[in-house]
């Protein structure tokens, strides 16, 4: 029989390891709405990441930051507006920004 014990509340730092400028694909939830789409995983040199919890959201000017964990790590994405040279229609593309270490730090009641 499991005994069920509280978790205690745990806040999580985030330390940038490495600042990374790729490109990825990202993969969305269907039923989310493009202007704020729910991230299920990326795909980042042939290996699918998937995306278990979005910590943070942080808006900017003509593009959007993420911070996700996922299930091999932490890490920071950016959605821009790419526009094609050529016909000049803006399309969202994704980067990986940087790789960042989740440490847990325990609440202190």
């Amino acid at each position: 029989m499991r005994s069920r014990r509280r978790r205690e509340p745990v806040d999580l730092l985030l330390v940038e390891r490495a600042v990374v400028c790729e490109p990825i694909t990202v993969e969305v939830d269907p039923s989310s709405s493009p202007a704020r789409p729910r991230l299920t995983g990326y795909w980042r040199r042939g290996e699918f990441c998937a995306v278990r919890k979005v910590l943070e959201i942080r808006p900017e000017v003509g593009e959007t930051y993420y911070r996700v964990l996922t299930d091999r790590g932490a890490a920071e994405l950016r959605r821009y507006r790419r526009v094609d040279p050529r016909t000049l229609r803006a399309a969202a593309a994704w980067e990986l920004c940087a790789d960042l270490d989740a440490v847990p730090i325990p609440r202190l009641r």
